[in-house]
C-alpha cells in the first residue's frame, strides 16, 4: 500500500509539473505541446457543443483555471499566434 501512495504522488507531482499556469490564456495546440491535454480538450469542447476534429483541438483557445484546468474561450478561425513562447496564446 505505502509503494502505491509513493507512485500516486509521483503521478500527480508530474501532471501538475506539465499542466497550464492559472489566468494564462492557451491554445490547443500550446496545451499539447505542454502535457497530455488531447482528452481533456475534448471533453471540454464537447461539453461546450464545440466540434472536436483535430483543427478545432489545436486551434481553439482556452483559459487555464486552478489545477490545470480549462474553460474554453472560443475558436480561432485564422490560427492561433504566441505557441510555443511564454506570452499568453491569441486568435489571429
Amino acid at each position: 500500500m505505502r509503494l502505491y501512495a509513493v507512485f500516486a504522488a509521483l503521478l500527480i507531482a508530474s501532471v501538475d509539473a506539465n499542466s497550464c499556469n492559472k489566468g494564462g490564456v492557451y491554445c490547443g495546440q500550446s496545451l499539447l505541446n505542454k502535457g497530455n491535454y488531447y482528452a481533456h480538450i475534448v471533453e471540454t469542447l464537447r461539453s461546450v457543443g464545440q466540434p472536436t476534429d483535430d483543427t478545432h483541438v489545436r486551434l481553439s483557445i482556452f483559459d487555464c483555471l486552478s489545477n490545470g484546468d480549462i474553460r474554453y474561450r472560443g475558436f480561432c478561425s485564422k490560427g492561433c499566434g504566441g505557441v510555443g513562447n511564454s506570452n499568453a496564446d491569441y486568435c489571429f
